[in-house]
C-alpha cells in the first residue's frame, strides 16, 4: 500500500510508557506501507524503529498542577514549534499517544491552523483520557476533536459509547510485551545477573519516570532501604529506572552508603526483572499493570506537591486510579497516597506482604490470568496490536477527505 506522494507521518509520545506503544504502531505501519518517514517526539524504542525525533521524550514528561504551571511557557513554545513543523512538512497523518494535556492542545491548535493554512490531515489519538478515574467532565473538551480514537483496554469501549463517542479497542502492546517475555526461555535470574544474594527476597522499587515523581518518592525508598527492622533484612533492593534518570538515582544511592544491597538498573534494558521479582513497590502508573501481569505482588504509591495532591483528591476516583484495580473491579493492589506514602507506612505494608508472600503470589497469579482473559488475549493467539492499529490508521487515511 502507498501513501501516494506523501510518506510522512508525524507521531508523538511524550512519556516513557508511550514510547513502547509508539514503536509498536510504527512496526505495524512499516509492514503495510513501504518507505515511511516518521518524525515527531519519542524515545529510544521509537527512534530504533526509525523516528526522527525533534525533541527528547522527557521534554513533555511533566505531571502535577504546579509543574504544569511552571513549565507552561516552555511547553507552549514547543507546541508552536511543532505546529509550524507539521504545517511545513505536511504529513499524511498526525498520531498522538497519551501525553493527554499536550496532545489535546496540539490537536486543538492544529484544527485552527489547518483552516487558516488550507491544509488538513487526519488527527488520531491513542490512549484517551482516563475518564473512569478522573470523571466524565474531563472528556467533554475531547469530544469530536480527533478523526480516530483508540483505547488499550476493552472495558473502555462501553464507557465511551455511553458518552456517544466511538473509541475502538485494538489490543494492548504492554500486555503483548509481557506475554513475549513470559514465553522466553534462558533468561538469567536476578541473583546471577545483578550479583544479588540468591537466598534473599527480590524487591523492586520503581520511583516513576518523571522528575517530580523521583523528587518525592526516591527519598522514601532510601529511608525504606535504611530501615533496620529485622523483617526487612533479607531483601535484595533493585531500583529499575529510565536511561535519563539512571545517573541521578545511582549517585544518590551511593551517597547514602546503601549500595551494597541495592542495585540501580535501566528498566528497558532489563525488562526480564519483572519476570523474576518476588515483590514490588511502584509509582502509580502503567507499571502497576505490567507487574500484575507478571504476577508480582505489588504495592502502589504516589506523592506530589500539596496543591496537586489537594486538587487530585477532588478530581480522582481512587477506586479506579490504578489500572489493574480498574480492570478487575477489585482492590487487588493497595495504594498509599500523599501523607500515607512514607517509609513507615510502606515498610509496614511490605512486611505484611512478606509474611503472607505465598498467598499473595497465588492471588496475583489468579488475577493476572483474569485480566488476560478479559482483554481477549486468552481467546485469540492472533490478536495483535501492531497489526490492528496499522489497519485502523490506514483505513482512516484512505477514507479521509484531503
Amino acid at each position: 500500500m502507498s501513501l501516494a506522494n506523501n510518506n510522512k507521518i508525524f507521531i508523538l509520545a511524550g512519556e516513557s510508557s508511550s514510547d513502547w506503544i509508539g514503536s509498536c504502531i510504527m512496526q505495524g505501519l512499516k509492514k503495510d506501507i513501504k518507505d515511511l518517514n516518521f518524525f515527531g517526539v519519542g524515545g529510544s524504542y521509537m527512534i530504533k524503529e526509525g523516528l526522527t525525533a525533534v525533541y527528547e521524550i522527557n521534554t513533555f514528561n511533566i505531571i502535577g498542577f504546579l509543574n504544569t504551571i511552571y513549565n507552561f511557557k516552555k511547553l507552549n513554545n514547543h507546541l508552536n514549534e511543532i505546529v509550524k513543523l507539521i504545517l511545513k512538512e505536511k504529513p499524511k497523518v498526525v498520531i498522538t499517544i497519551d501525553t493527554k494535556g499536550f496532545s489535546f492542545a496540539l490537536a486543538k491548535q492544529l484544527k485552527l491552523k489547518f483552516l487558516k493554512n488550507k491544509f488538513k490531515c487526519p488527527l488520531i489519538h491513542f490512549v484517551p483520557p482516563t475518564i473512569w478515574a478522573y470523571g466524565k467532565t474531563r472528556f467533554k473538551k475531547w469530544k469530536n476533536l480527533h478523526d480516530g480514537l483508540f483505547c488499550l483496554f476493552k472495558k473502555e469501549v462501553d464507557i465511551f459509547k455511553k458518552l456517544n463517542t466511538e473509541c475502538s479497542y485494538v489490543g494492548n502492546p504492554i500486555i503483548e510485551k509481557v506475554l513475549k517475555y513470559n514465553n522466553k526461555n534462558g533468561l538469567r535470574i536476578i541473583s546471577d545477573k545483578f550479583y544479588c544474594n540468591p537466598k534473599h527476597i527480590n524487591c523492586l522499587l520503581l520511583p516513576g519516570s518523571r522528575e517530580s515523581e523521583l523528587k518525592y518518592l526516591l527519598p522514601e525508598f532510601i529511608s525504606l532501604i535504611k530501615n533496620k527492622n529485622p523483617k526487612l533484612a533479607n531483601i535484595n533492593w533493585i531500583i529499575p529506572t529510565t536511561k535519563f534518570q539512571y545517573n541521578e538515582v545511582n549517585s544518590k544511592i551511593k551517597s547514602f552508603n546503601i549500595a551494597t544491597n541495592t542495585r540501580v538498573v535501566v528498566l528497558e534494558e532489563n525488562y526480564e526483572l519483572l519476570k523474576y521479582a518476588d515483590l514490588a513497590i511502584a509509582c502509580s502508573g502503567t507499571i502497576t499493570l505490567e507487574l500484575v501481569l507478571f504476577k508480582v505482588p505489588t504495592i502502589a504509591i504516589y506523592k506530589s506537591d500539596l496543591l496537586s495532591a489537594f486538587i487530585g483528591r477532588l478530581l480522582v476516583d481512587f477506586n479506579n486510579v490504578l489500572l489493574p484495580n480498574f480492570l478487575l473491579g477489585d482492590k487487588l493492589v493497595p495504594f498509599l497516597f500523599q501523607e500515607n506514602c512514607n517509609s513507615l507506612h510502606i515498610s509496614n505494608l511490605l512486611i505484611k506482604f512478606i509474611e503472607d508472600l505465598d498467598n499473595k503470589k497465588k492471588q496475583f497469579r489468579k488475577y493476572s490470568e483474569l485480566i488476560l482473559n478479559n482483554m481477549d488475549y486468552k481467546k485469540s493467539k492472533e490478536f495483535d496490536f501492531s497489526t490492528n492499529s496499522s489497519k485502523e490508521i490506514i483505513r482512516i487515511i484512505n477514507n479521509y477527505n484531503y
